[in-house]
């Protein structure tokens, strides 16, 4: 019996998906900064909706799960990646 896939929960709208289709956020160890999809340490997700970004940014949720401030920079990123253009 195979196992299902890899659930992981939106920050924003807290709806449990496959992991291979949110967006992931990462808080690299020792203070080197934050990253999108690659690389080990604290993370946190996202549905890829304009909703779910917007909401995440306005109640600072990305901010609250990595435990560290996300700079604009961060969802300007994300934006982009939606193609919302920022």
């Amino acid at each position: 019996m195979s196992p299902g896939p890899t659930l992981r929960r939106c920050v924003a709208c807290r709806e449990l998906l496959d992991r291979q289709l949110l967006l992931r956020v990462i808080r690299l160890p020792r203070a080197q900064g934050i990253v999108l999809d690659q690389g080990m340490g604290r993370s946190a997700y996202l549905c890829p909706q304009q909703s779910c970004l917007e909401e995440a940014r306005k109640r600072r949720k990305l901010q609250r799960a990595l435990r560290v401030p996300v700079a604009d920079a961060i969802y300007e990123h994300l934006a982009e990646r939606l193609g919302l253009g920022g």
